[in-house]
């Protein structure tokens, strides 16, 4: 009886402490459960703000993309307004974009008379007197063989000594006017020039080729192909070779085309289109012979009067050709 009252009162015992054990359990859960409930708010809370702050942060970025953007384009804008800019200056005077080409800053245009086949009689005098009763300069590119006797060799001298002035070689022969065969041997054309050089006592290696528009400055040679061997030799022992922009025409041998006011015009509107072979710069090809009665004398005088009296002209002669800016004139 002792015996099973112990058993059964160990047993409500027993029972007693699981409940016990059941509600420490549940305390211990419920903590639990609220930690965990506490943790995850916690995380959710965290992740929100992330999410929130990434958001602030794309938005900032998208903000400085689209100021940059605009920045970008603004910049754009500039720079494709000064490229016109420039583009719109170099299709006035001729050059190629953005090439890095050396121009003339100034407003001024540079005009380079050249009287060919001299000396000619009375042409050259004409010409001559004209140029010195205005103050212009000018070249003439002479032909030995046309250096013959005291008067022409003295009106050679003369222009030769005058510092407006400078006599250039044009030949000797002037091919004979067999353009064709002249330039097929450069060697017998060399030796031409050098002939040339010697009989008209010349100061300066500036040379125009007979019959042919063609060039070599600073040893880049251009125009007619059929003149190139000619034109290297030359340019080896230290010529400059020039061409021409503009032709006062004549016919019959001796007789101006153009008129003094046509002329003027064609000077100014290849001048302003850039059709020239430097920019701001004009080579104008006239003979002497086209001034020998006084009627064309007259419309010689006319023409470099009226560029004269417009400061936008400037008259030099080639031994300065190219001139980059007005402070370099003397």
């Amino acid at each position: 009886m002792k015996l099973y009252c112990f058993i059964v009162i160990l047993f409500i015992g027993l029972l007693s402490c699981k409940k016990e054990d059941k509600k420490k359990l549940n305390n211990i859960s419920e903590k639990l459960n609220t930690s965990i409930s506490d943790s995850n708010s916690h995380i959710d809370s965290v992740i929100s703000h992330n999410k929130s702050k990434k958001h602030s942060n794309l938005l900032v970025k998208k903000d400085s993309l689209i100021n940059l953007n605009h920045s970008d384009s603004k910049n754009a804008h500039r720079h494709d307004s000064a490229t016109k800019e420039r583009n719109d200056h170099n299709k006035i005077f001729g050059l190629k974009s953005d090439k890095g080409i050396a121009k003339d800053s100034s407003n001024k245009y540079y005009i380079y008379l050249s009287f060919d086949d001299g000396p000619q009689l009375p042409g050259t005098y004409n010409c001559k007197n004209i140029l010195e009763k205005y103050n212009v300069r000018a070249t003439f590119f002479m032909i030995g063989v046309h250096n013959t006797g005291l008067v022409r060799e003295k009106l050679v001298d003369s222009l030769n000594d005058n510092p407006l002035f400078i006599v250039c070689n044009h030949s000797d022969t002037h091919a004979n006017n067999k353009y064709s065969l002249f330039y097929k041997n450069a060697k017998n054309a060399l030796q031409d020039f050098l002939t040339a050089e010697s009989k008209l006592k010349l100061k300066h290696k500036l040379a125009r080729l007979p019959g042919r528009n063609t060039w070599a400055v600073n040893h880049q040679i251009k125009g007619e192909s059929s003149a190139f061997d000619v034109a290297k030799k030359l340019d080896s022992i230290g010529y400059s070779i020039f061409g021409w922009d503009l032709e006062w025409r004549f016919v019959h041998s001796n007789i101006p085309v153009e008129s003094a006011s046509e002329m003027i015009k064609k000077v100014k509107n290849t001048l302003k289109s850039g059709r020239t072979h430097y920019p701001n710069s004009i080579v104008i090809l006239m003979h002497d012979r086209m001034f020998d009665k006084p009627q064309y004398a007259d419309s010689l005088q006319k023409f470099i009067s009226a560029l004269k009296n417009d400061k936008q002209y400037i008259f030099e002669t080639l031994d300065k050709y190219p001139i980059l800016s007005a402070e370099k004139i003397k």
